[in-house]
């Protein structure tokens, strides 16, 4: 049974090994990021999402098979692009990932559907991402989760530099 939660500090060692195998062992697929391990996220970024709450997991049996950062910060980018939902509270999604093995299986799914309803819980009032423009893997997941892609917008990420992302937003919360 999956549970979902936010992590927690004993969690840092699975989140930080579920990132570093999956870049190790998707870095050559159409749909990969561009992430690199220790770079992005940084070890940093994880534990300090992690002391502040943002750092969500889902666990199967103890072990985390999917982890994703959801926060009120985003690249200064954000503020170009033509949002439904501006104002009140909006969550960003970041750093979304499933373990490798367990991709495939309704992992991703499940995660973001507890963000839904966690951010409903929260009355948050939408819930903001960007992908970049090659991982169509993220993409039709988050569109058949019920994102709205809203544009494609040039953003800068040290770790890919400038690269063009496609803009989603879900509005739907309850």
């Amino acid at each position: 049974m999956m549970f979902f939660t936010k992590a927690d500090k004993e969690d840092f060692e699975q989140v930080q090994k579920l990132y570093w195998n999956l870049i190790d062992k998707s870095q050559d697929e159409e749909s990969f990021p561009g992430w690199k391990k220790g770079v992005y996220p940084s070890d940093d970024m994880i534990r300090q999402n992690i002391e502040c709450g943002y750092l969500y997991v889902l666990k199967d049996d103890g072990i985390i098979r999917a982890c994703a950062i959801c926060n009120p910060y985003a690249n200064e980018e954000y503020k170009q692009v033509p949002w439904k939902v501006n104002d009140g509270p909006v969550w960003i999604i970041h750093t979304l990932a499933v373990d490798y093995d367990s991709r495939g299986c309704g992992v991703g799914s499940e995660l973001v559907r507890n963000i839904i309803r966690l951010a409903g819980e929260n009355d948050i009032k939408a819930l903001h991402l960007d992908v970049i423009s090659h991982n169509k893997a993220a993409e039709a997941l988050y569109r058949k989760l019920g994102f709205t892609y809203v544009s494609t917008q040039t953003i800068f990420y040290g770790v890919v530099g400038n690269k063009e992302f496609k803009m989603f937003e879900y509005t739907n919360i309850k």
